[in-house]
Formats: C-alpha cells, sequence, structure tokens
C-alpha cells in the first residue's frame, strides 16, 4: 500500500509521487515542501522528486527509529 505525498514547487498543480504506508503518520506534506525548500535554496534549481523522495524516506526512517 502507498499513499500520496505533495508540495509545492512554484506551479499551479505542485508535485506529487508516492510513500511507503509504514511512512504514513511519520512525516507529512510540509515536510516535503520544507526538503524541497532547502534543496532549492542550496542549489539554485529545482531538486529532482526523486530526491525529495528519498530524503523524506530517510526522515521517517530517522522519526520511526526515535520512537521505538
Amino acid at each position: 500500500m502507498t499513499w500520496i505525498c505533495g508540495y509545492p514547487d512554484g506551479t499551479p498543480q505542485g508535485r506529487a509521487f508516492q510513500m511507503p504506508d509504514w511512512t504514513h503518520g511519520l512525516v507529512t506534506e510540509a515536510d516535503a515542501a520544507g526538503i524541497a525548500a532547502d534543496l532549492r535554496q542550496s542549489t539554485g534549481t529545482e531538486p529532482h522528486i526523486l530526491t525529495v523522495r528519498g530524503r523524506l524516506i530517510r526522515l521517517a526512517r530517522t522519526r520511526k527509529d526515535g520512537k521505538e
């Protein structure tokens, strides 16, 4: 199972991607937007959607390990 996570990227539709079920409740769309904004600021370009997804999954793993 998966859930859809989205974040704004300067276009009306924004961007969205699928996240594994286990990440639901550990990360939010606000986290994705923050990660994308940080990457935009550091690189000066729009980050690849899979880069944002990967960092969001890493954040979920960190938060999951902290709760167990």
